[in-house]
């Protein structure tokens, strides 16, 4: 099921909870006390960000991990149609807030001589690389 884009409501909602993130990232950084007196902005901006970063990467490594699981272990090849093993190739993002490395699903196909990435719902081929 294909939900997007995300209700207004549902993305305040979301920042809600990431805010409650926050509070226990403060709480880690700087003790149930809070910072001392000597600690600038720029200081709990860097653990700020610092947390913005991670909870970037680690949102958007499960989505996608959780989508290349609903490929299954063999994906038709876009050119001749053969079933082929799909494997796991690591290949850096950028992203919006950082890089992302990711393990993507790649296949190779013997027939064709070729690899190529499994198409996302919506996408009439896969994208090849020769």
């Amino acid at each position: 099921m294909s939900r997007h884009p995300f209700t207004p409501e549902e993305i305040q909602e979301l920042r809600g909870l990431a805010r409650q993130w926050g509070k226990i990232i403060a709480r880690r950084a700087f003790g149930d006390a809070g910072p001392e007196l000597d600690v600038d902005l720029e200081a709990m901006e860097q653990v700020a960000q610092a947390a913005a970063e991670g909870l970037t990467e680690g949102t958007l490594q499960t989505c996608l991990e959780q989508q290349a699981q609903r490929l299954g272990p063999k994906q038709p090849c876009p050119g001749c149609g053969r079933e082929c093993l799909l494997e796991r190739q690591r290949r850096p993002l950028a992203v919006r807030g950082g890089r992302l490395d990711q393990s993507e699903p790649v296949a190779y196909c013997p027939d064709c001589r070729r690899d190529f990435f499994p198409p996302t719902a919506g996408v009439a081929s896969g994208r090849a690389r020769l």
